[in-house]
């Protein structure tokens, strides 16, 4: 039983990256984009009209990009023109699907922006525009991948990047030199410690990512490197399946496991409440600072997702809080676990080997729309 969950969370991960792709088809393809400048009066004569355009069109997303102050969003407004070979990037700028208008004037581009949006819409129900956002997957059918959205890919990537052997593996050995002290306060109080210590830690990590990609903007070279490092320690990981430990690993150095058991010692001696938790915190900062091979992939890949989408800076780093909640929730089961059952539950090997397996599949594929495609994981 436990083997056919193990397979069954297999195939939902990775066959995720398959209904995000789908984003694509109907998503980016149904969104007006409108850039403009502060200072540029045609802007200001258009900005009440596409006000009214969006009451008038529900089903299409509108979205406003300010280029002489926002760098992001001049990078967003060249990178368009490019792909659409625009020569006057001037603004303002309208671009639907393929088609763009640029400039406004009352009584032109005005009906000129009304038309492109009916040729758009009729378009898109000629070709069939519900049945391209559906896609077929063996064993699951027929998905819709509208019902993906950003938070539900933080709950997944989170979840999945919290459920790695290295910071599984550190947390049980600690527990389990407490549970032989046989005191249930003491292993309550580490445990709870060393979990909030580490969603700190590596809200601190991403934050430094998130804060690089953020001044890098959405230049290709950069979102294509990071997917080449994903499609390789995707296979890394995915080697660990058959040959754990073979070659090379992205594991925590056996070099580094004499000053961890170290430090896990000093923790469990200690008799002053106050010293064990300042060690506790010490301990997870070196943890997470020594299992970086292990544990990068999957936060470097969604702190460039989340650079790329159109939410305020506020909004993204709130993401990447909840990101860490979600990357703590299997640390903090291990540590009920240990609780009410004193230790009976073990890590083993062949847990370790499938979840690398699944990890190392979601960041191959992830790595793959990184390379190819990555508007695909631009969530509207």
């Amino acid at each position: 039983m436990r083997g056919r969950v193990i397979l069954f969370l297999a195939l939902f991960l990775i066959t995720l990256p398959f209904f995000l792709s789908a984003q694509d088809q109907g998503g980016d393809e149904n969104v007006f984009y409108f850039f403009y400048s502060q200072s540029c009066p045609h802007c200001k004569e258009a900005h009440p009209f596409i006000e009214e355009l969006k009451g008038r069109y529900p089903q299409i997303t509108f979205r406003d990009y300010e280029v002489s102050q926002v760098p992001e969003n001049r990078e967003r407004f060249k990178t368009k023109c490019e792909e659409l070979k625009i020569e006057s990037r001037g603004v303002p700028t309208f671009i639907l699907g393929k088609k763009s208008v640029v400039g406004f004037r009352k009584g032109v581009h005005d009906r000129m922006l009304e038309q492109m949006i009916e040729e758009h819409l009729n378009s898109s129900k000629t070709c069939g525009e519900r049945t391209d956002k559906l896609i077929h997957i063996p064993i699951f059918g027929t998905i819709d991948p509208s019902l993906v959205s950003l938070p539900s890919f933080t709950f997944i990537i989170g979840l999945l990047d919290g459920i790695n052997p290295c910071a599984m593996w550190v947390l049980m050995f600690l527990l389990t030199l407490l549970v032989n002290a046989g005191s249930r306060r003491k292993l309550i109080m580490i445990g709870s410690v060393f979990v909030a210590s580490s969603a700190i830690v590596y809200f601190l990590f991403m934050t430094a990512w998130l804060n690089i990609f953020m001044f890098l903007g959405i230049k290709d070279y950069v979102t294509i490197a990071l997917g080449v490092l994903a499609i390789l320690m995707g296979l890394i990981n995915m080697k660990e399946f058959f040959f754990f430990k073979k070659g090379v690993s992205l594991m925590i150095p056996e070099s580094a496991k004499p000053k961890l058991f170290e430090k896990m010692r000093r923790i469990m001696n200690q008799g002053d409440t106050w010293l064990a938790f300042a060690g506790t915190v010490a301990l997870a900062f070196f943890v997470n600072l020594i299992e970086l091979g292990c544990t990068i992939g999957l936060p470097a890949i969604y702190t460039r997702v989340l650079s790329i989408q159109d939410i305020g800076t506020l909004p993204k780093y709130l993401y990447m809080a909840l990101y860490n909640v979600y990357y703590v929730i299997p640390l903090a089961v291990i540590v009920f676990l240990f609780v009410v059952t004193m230790g009976k539950y073990r890590f083993q090997e062949k847990h370790a080997k499938v979840l690398k397996l699944v990890s190392g599949a979601l960041m191959l594929a992830l790595g793959i729309i990184l390379v190819i495609k990555p508007d695909l994981l631009v969530f509207s």
